[in-house]
């Protein structure tokens, strides 16, 4: 069997000068700098406000070793949670979420402390929340400093990412474009090697190249192996992976006929079998407690702020032209399931038939004097609060079509049906990134499906909230309305 190797510039040294230690103590540094900024920071909140609020500066002991225990706590959590893994997914994602919430946990855990050993009673309300706000303020600040600079530290060769080893199976064609869609740096491959062709060689020899790759990379000391290969050579990759496993790597398999689809995946259980599990959008409890406890506030305090402009439209829109006030419109919903849309009504007709349905188009003479300005301005959407509330939609996802325009492309688009994985939205990442308006070519669609699954694929309550906010700010979410 033909082994063919892809060498790194600087790659083969010897074994002395590849060690690992760099990014444990990085790590460390990490874990001691972000646990002193907490401590000090909850401490000189706690004596700003009570310089404040009394005019002095306490002089209680407990108040410096409560500051220590919640820096103490944070770390420990953090730490459970596998944030200070510089070589792991949790440091390089990069997800503010995971911190604040060991912020939070801390708090909670500090108040229980007090509330059992009855250490509460110099503790006040005002301190409290002056603490927790300054202390997640702070871990922000700090988590995105050690960030960069650990990432400053690595490019300059201060401390070894992860050392990789890329092994392609028999049977891949490689492509000139993987390492950038990895998104892995360019210098932590040490070594590519590429294993021939399929039912060239006999079973013995590949087993013996595989031995050849696994001394290699017992001397340079590599984190991790992945493995490329197709469906149809299972019985190669076994074999590769049982070798492998000898040594003490991460050994990542990649089906490249699936890589799309492995995007928004987890591993899970079926039985007491480990299974991965593809495509499933919010798939913990969690997840979709959040949204849509989000949804239901949010739609709630945001049609309560906005009852005297729903108001002014209605009347406006009665007063502009014949018919209701409220559009209803049958449009797929999560799992492919109709529901009726609400619009406030921007045309002089309101047909809902597959047969008559046609996009609102620039200049489309069935707008009305006060539609034009309501599309302009998405206050035609604002209805849909409705169906948020009943739980037909989100406030943000992949926006509804009409289910004769979903039809029309049906064989056309891969995984256009993909996008109702979750519930639609009011507003939705394709729409903040300008690809509003008339899809009247295959091209536009197929973008919006695009920017509609990698939101799906990239879910966070986060990103949700990044998206709102666009929705008001950015000029593109206005784009192309009409």
């Amino acid at each position: 069997m033909t082994l063919d190797a892809t060498i790194r510039p600087g790659a083969w040294l010897p074994v002395a000068s590849r060690s690992r230690s760099g990014h444990a103590l990085w790590a460390t540094l990490a874990v001691a700098t972000e646990v002193l900024v907490i401590a000090a920071s909850t401490y000189g909140a706690f004596v700003l406000y009570h310089w404040f609020a009394y005019g002095l500066v306490p002089e209680h002991p407990r108040s410096g070793w409560a500051a220590l225990a919640i820096g103490g706590i944070y770390g420990g959590l953090c730490l459970a949670d596998n944030q200070y893994d510089l070589l792991g997914e949790e440091w390089n994602r990069r997800n503010f979420s995971r911190g604040l919430a060991a912020i939070a946990l801390a708090f909670v855990f500090l108040l229980a402390i007090g509330f059992i050993s009855d250490g509460l009673k110099e503790y006040s309300r005002g301190t409290f929340v002056t603490q927790l706000f300054v202390a997640l303020a702070a871990q922000v600040i700090t988590r995105a400093i050690l960030w960069q600079t650990i990432d400053t530290a690595r490019r300059r060769g201060l401390w070894r990412g992860a050392g990789m080893v890329m092994l392609t199976m028999p049977g891949v064609n490689q492509t000139t474009d993987l390492r950038e869609r990895l998104g892995t740096p360019h210098d932590e491959f040490l070594r590519s090697y590429h294993l021939g062709h399929a039912g060239e060689e006999s079973l013995s020899q590949f087993d013996a190249s595989i031995s050849e790759i696994r001394h290699e990379c017992r001397a340079l000391k590599v984190d991790a192996i992945l493995i490329l290969f197709e469906a149809d050579n299972m019985e190669l990759v076994t074999r590769a992976v049982s070798a492998l496993s000898e040594l003490p790597v991460r050994i990542q398999l990649l089906p490249l006929g699936m890589a799309d689809l492995m995007q928004p995946s987890r591993l899970g259980s079926c039985g007491r079998m480990s299974v991965f599990e593809l495509l499933c959008g919010l798939c913990s409890m969690r997840d979709r407690l959040l949204k849509r406890g989000f949804d239901i506030v949010a739609a709630i305090l945001l049609g309560l702020l906005l009852a005297p402009l729903l108001l002014i439209v209605s009347i406006l829109i009665k007063i502009d032209s014949r018919g209701p006030v409220l559009f209803r419109q049958t449009r797929h919903g999560f799992n492919n399931e109709p529901i009726r849309v609400c619009k406030f009504r921007t045309m002089t007709t309101c047909e809902d038939t597959q047969q008559e349905f046609r996009q609102a188009a620039r200049g489309d003479p069935r707008l009305t004097r006060i539609g034009a300005l309501l599309r302009r301005t998405n206050i035609d959407e604002l209805p849909q609060f409705l169906n948020v509330l009943r739980g037909e939609m989100s406030m943000v996802g992949p926006r509804p079509h009409a289910v004769a325009h979903n039809e029309m492309f049906v064989g056309q688009i891969q995984g256009i049906w993909r996008r109702h994985t979750v519930k639609p939205g009011i507003t939705g990442w394709a729409q903040v990134n300008g690809l509003r308006g008339e899809t009247d070519t295959l091209d536009k669609m197929r973008k919006r499906v695009e920017y509609d699954l990698y939101y799906i694929a990239h879910w966070s309550f986060v990103f949700d909230l990044q998206i709102l906010i666009r929705t008001i700010i950015s000029k593109r979410a206005y784009s192309n309305a009409y």
